[in-house]
């Protein structure tokens, strides 16, 4: 997993070596800035994590690094994608495989949110890590990042306004916001339900002002973001596994010492592992804090998720139909989740 990462970080940075104080040198004049976006909001599992790569990135670093984090005010997760490749406002970006993928033009990463390719966090755990990590970290890596490692959001859910959709038939009642993606507004589509594409800096608005009836997404963003407040039921469907990417301008890193590119990789994998475990031991209390607000919180019976599924299943192919050089990718991906159940 590590050898594509170190690799794609590495490209140019020896020519610079020179220009850098030693990394082992305390409390260096700071020779390089970092800016890190994220919607995620402040007292998340997310921003501590990023918080928790400042201070490492910052001490281990010499000080030669100075990390920013900006929490929730650089815009939408596509446009900070975009302000991260050109390497100017920001340098590195945690955001949900989706707009990583819309956003740097990789459409691999839509992949993993294909709704119910997934049964279990073992089986997203295991594809995420063993079949696609190198592969997106060389596609990535061609449109100008640098890919360090997974971070969790977890399992989405439909949140609507005045009643339940535990059936198809109920959740076409609603106009729903989707993610900007094809993956999302095609999962809606199949379903038969009008959705409106909104990046998240406008939704608490949209649902607020009847723009739009519901939303679907985990029970920790639902909280820190606040859209949860307005609606009145939050059905456990469980359509699709989200993760996150982490990410760093192929500019910025190119610039770096080899030292201190080791320094801002850091260990991706510890890092995955981490994120997981952190998110997941929330959701049970998540969703208890989501009843206590008077949401009516639903859990589906293997029944009605199925009549989900069923649905949805266009959804895979119109998505290879559209992306025919993932193909290959997502053949492994079935080949790995056979292989697991």
């Amino acid at each position: 997993m590590n050898k594509t990462l170190i690799k794609a970080a590495g490209v140019g940075a020896a020519a610079l070596a020179v220009l850098l104080v030693p990394t082992s040198t305390p409390q260096a004049e700071a020779q390089h800035t970092l800016s890190f976006g994220t919607v995620a909001p402040e007292g998340t599992p997310w921003a501590d994590q990023l918080k928790d790569f400042q201070r490492r990135i910052q001490t281990d670093s010499g000080g030669a690094i100075k990390v920013k984090v900006f929490l929730g005010t650089m815009g939408g997760e596509i446009e900070m994608v975009r302000d991260c490749r050109r390497g100017e406002r920001l340098q590195a970006v945690g955001v949900s495989t989706g707009a990583m993928g819309e956003g740097a033009g990789v459409p691999l990463l839509q992949l993993p949110e294909l709704p119910y390719l997934f049964r279990t966090n073992a089986e997203a755990d295991a594809v995420l890590d063993d079949v696609l990590y190198d592969p997106v970290a060389k596609e990535l890596d061609a449109k100008g990042f640098v890919f360090n490692t997974w971070a969790e959001n977890g399992w989405r859910n439909f949140a609507t306004k005045g009643g339940p959709a535990t059936t198809p038939a109920e959740l076409s009642q609603y106009k729903m916001r989707s993610q900007e993606s094809m993956v999302h507004t095609g999962m809606y589509k199949s379903l038969g339900t009008q959705a409106v594409s909104l990046p998240t800096s406008e939704v608490m608005q949209s649902l607020n002002t009847g723009v739009v009836d519901g939303f679907d997404n985990t029970p920790l963003f639902s909280l820190a973001s606040g859209w949860i407040n307005p609606v009145s039921h939050y059905t456990l469907s469980r359509h699709i596994y989200q993760p996150a990417a982490i990410a760093y301008s192929k500019r910025f890193m190119a610039k770096l010492s080899p030292d201190l590119v080791a320094v801002v990789t850091g260990n991706p994998t510890a890092e995955a592992v981490k994120g997981r475990k952190a998110v997941r031991a929330q959701e049970a209390a998540m969703l208890e804090v989501i009843k206590a607000k008077g949401i009516e919180v639903i859990d589906l019976t293997p029944e009605q998720r199925k009549a989900f599924s069923d649905k949805t299943g266009g959804v895979h192919q119109d998505y290879l139909e559209a992306n025919p050089a993932v193909k290959p990718h997502y053949a492994a991906v079935q080949a790995k989740l056979k292989s697991m159940r």
